[in-house]
């Protein structure tokens, strides 16, 4: 009759537990890596809708991004009383710095100031360049 010794079974239940701990690690690395990239396109993607919509006049509002608290909005009208918004919430693990409220002007979509915006997470930071042209630097 064949088993398993109880050496046996401590060293494989060990070697489970340390294959664990490193995956669990390599993940929540990779997930935080994450949730930082998907912030940046978030933020790229709100400062081009508003620029776009500036640009059409639509709805005949001024058209801006602004960031309150964790929450990168688009907004129609003014940022603290939008008329219409749109509403990001960054992820916890994602410091921004650097927005401040831009609005974009109707037909040619130029910002009423030059921004350059942080994005910091997991020891890493991206920075987003917006020049007065309504161009914008992704790095």
């Amino acid at each position: 009759m064949r088993a398993f010794s109880l050496i046996e079974l401590i060293i494989v239940v060990a070697l489970i537990m340390i294959i664990g701990v490193a995956a669990t690690t390599f993940g929540s690395g990779t997930l935080l890596q994450n949730n930082l990239e998907t912030d940046k396109s978030m933020l790229v993607s709100s400062l081009r809708k508003a620029q776009g919509y500036a640009m059409v006049k639509k709805n005949g509002l001024t058209w801006g991004v602004c960031l309150t608290g964790k929450i990168i909005r688009v907004f129609g009208g003014s940022c603290a009383s939008p008329t219409i918004k749109d509403d990001y919430t960054l992820s916890n693990s994602t410091v921004i710095s650097g927005l401040s409220t831009v609005t974009f002007s109707n037909l040619r979509g130029e910002p009423n100031l030059a921004q350059s915006i942080a994005l910091t997470g997991n020891n890493k930071t991206f920075t987003v360049g917006v020049n007065l042209l309504g161009g914008m630097q992704i790095n």
